[in-house]
């Protein structure tokens, strides 16, 4: 699922950046606020989709999102005008807030708390090869068009996307199970009231959304990772555009989304396994300073310097890919797994600003001088803060009413 959200709309809607732009003559300010829109949903809906996901499970959730994702892109097939290209981006954006994001890592990060990090280095796998449909889309927007794409990619997602939300399920103790596949030790029937209190406990672990308010590891990762998302949310909206604008080929300018995704299992996968024998928290900070390179490198990429595309990905990729498990492994880890899907909605409201603002200005940029130079220069300079922020988000105290899982 992870796989199919991020190729069709994260990753993969890249490709129909330019073709939906050139059809209506629209600028790449115009097109980028869509991009704009869809942080602004779900900084909007992620405390909803958290603290639904904390009360109601996964399963229900993402039905009714995965309906509204393959929805969306039906009627995007349909647009006429910017308002409504804005509008059916807005649909597919709460899909995805309710199908996937908060939702998905909730469910993983309540199955496992030694493998944690690991579980979420396998789940993540599936945006790391999601570029792979980048090329594919770009084909079939040149053979049938980008309407037609559009439709077959909504009917995709309804039949892929909704059969398989009903395969989640919400705490392994609800089912008489525990993280990590462990297998309790048999309990004498006159310790079952025993038994049903270590149970009960297991389901109500870790902090209150207000108690992590409080912490400064709250702010300092929230504010880390709104700078770090400046940089990557720029350049998934924007890389092709920007390849094709200094003359390198669109099938080239395709692939490489399939390359920094690909690229991007270094860190998903790497980072990920070992996040749990070594401190998350350096270990994102590296990611970053690797981030911060690949992102001045970028801004130098020309026609004739194309060779800088491959040091791009083997820095930018794992970079990008690494903060993407470690992040919510690390979040459980400080505040616990009982109100997880609260505590990380509110933290996106704060990081996916950097988000919402960094795509619509590289594409005013770009109006303005004609080039994508100036912007991935800023962004490279804005991200640098992320990697002291990071260091700085020490664990918090445990409050004395909370034990972690």
């Amino acid at each position: 699922m992870h796989f199919f959200s991020g190729g069709s709309f994260y990753y993969g809607f890249s490709v129909f950046f330019n073709p939906i732009r050139d059809t209506f003559h629209w600028t790449a300010a115009q097109t980028s606020l869509a991009f704009t829109l869809r942080g602004l949903e779900t900084g909007v809906f992620g405390p909803i989709t958290g603290f639904m996901v904390d009360k109601v499970g996964p399963r229900k959730l993402m039905v009714a999102g995965w309906s509204v994702i393959g929805l969306g892109f039906l009627l995007m097939s349909r647009i006429n005008s910017l308002l409504s290209f804005y509008g059916t981006f807005l649909v597919v954006a709460a899909g995805m807030s309710f199908g996937s994001g908060v939702v998905m890592n909730a469910a993983i990060v309540n199955w496992f708390t030694r493998k944690r990090s690991r579980a979420m280095a396998i789940s993540f796998i599936g945006p790391g090869v999601c570029g792979l449909l980048a090329p594919l889309l770009a084909l079939l927007i040149g053979w049938i068009g980008w309407r037609d794409t559009l439709t077959a990619m909504g009917i995709a997602l309804l039949i892929i996307g909704v059969p398989l939300s009903l395969l989640f399920r919400h705490r392994p103790e609800q089912y008489g199970y525990l993280p990590d596949g462990e297998i309790a030790k048999p309990i004498p029937a006159t310790m079952s009231r025993v038994k049903e209190d270590q149970n009960s406990g297991a389901l109500s672990m870790g902090f209150t959304a207000r108690e992590a308010l409080r912490t400064r590891a709250f702010w300092m990762l929230s504010l880390a990772f709104f700078f770090q998302q400046m940089g990557t949310s720029a350049v998934t909206v924007h890389i092709v555009a920007y390849l094709e604008s200094v003359n390198i080929p669109t099938s080239i300018a395709a692939f490489m989304v399939t390359g920094m995704t690909l690229c991007s299992l270094i860190g998903r996968i790497g980072f990920g396994f070992i996040g749990d024998f070594i401190n998350k928290r350096y270990l994102i900070a590296l990611s970053f300073m690797l981030q911060t390179i690949g992102l001045f490198l970028f801004s130098l990429i020309t026609a004739d310097r194309m060779w800088l595309l491959i040091l791009f990905l083997l820095t930018f990729g794992p970079g990008f890919g690494a903060p993407i498990p470690l992040r919510p492994a690390l979040q459980a880890d400080y505040f616990g797994t009982k109100n997880f899907g609260t505590i990380m909605g509110l933290m996106i409201v704060i990081s996916t600003i950097g988000g919402l603002i960094s795509p619509v200005l590289a594409g005013h940029i770009f109006d303005i001088t004609s080039s994508y130079h100036l912007a991935w220069q800023i962004f490279t300079v804005v991200t640098l803060p992320s990697i002291p922020l990071i260091l700085l988000a020490r664990p918090p105290g445990i409050p004395d009413n909370v034990t972690l899982h």
